[in-house]
């Protein structure tokens, strides 16, 4: 199994669920942990998960997949070509459950990076940062609208979730710059 099917199945077996959604808001909810304090271990990332109840981590499957899913996951996250990608459903999926799974991952993320960045911090950090936070915030609420042109709801769809993938990024740097 490769790093990308071992994060993939990690990240299904952790969300315990098949609905796109809740897939979506668990990977959200780890990269948010991972961007928050970039230094979790196998150790620090299980204890986190399961302070925010997340998954069942009296599954051996998941605990054998944690290292390389982990291992991928900051190998993305740290990528300078910029391979991270929230994981979010394909473009021949619905633009409605795409928009929706964006949004729950928007909403994991801010839960994972609020319970792993410290707040005291959060008052020093540039208005870049803060702004990027609310930005995330608004996407969580995001919706389709079935009364407007497909053509631009896709093209805000794109828009948005290149947005996330920056914002991710951004908030990371400030978590590794935290965390020296």
């Amino acid at each position: 199994m490769n790093d990308n099917e071992s994060k993939l199945a990690w990240i299904l077996a952790l969300a315990a669920d098949n609905d796109p959604a809740r897939v979506a808001e668990t990977h959200g909810i780890v990269i948010g942990l991972l961007c928050g304090y970039p230094q979790h271990t196998e150790p620090t990332l299980t204890e986190a998960l399961a302070a925010l109840q997340v998954g069942d981590w009296d599954s051996k499957r998941i605990r054998e997949q944690l290292g390389p899913a982990l291992s991928s996951l900051h190998s993305e996250l740290s990528s300078p070509t910029m391979k991270f990608r929230p994981l979010l459903p394909t473009s021949d999926r619905s633009l409605d459950e795409r928009t929706q799974c964006l949004a729950s991952w928007c909403s994991g993320f801010l839960s994972g990076f609020g319970a792993s960045f410290p707040s005291s911090a959060m008052e020093k950090e540039p208005p870049e940062t803060k702004e990027a936070l609310q930005m995330l915030e608004q996407i969580s609420r995001a919706a389709s609208d079935p009364d407007t042109d497909s053509e631009a709801e896709e093209s805000a769809f794109v828009e948005l979730a290149e947005f996330v993938k920056v914002a991710v990024l951004l908030l990371r740097e400030q978590g590794l710059r935290l965390s020296t």
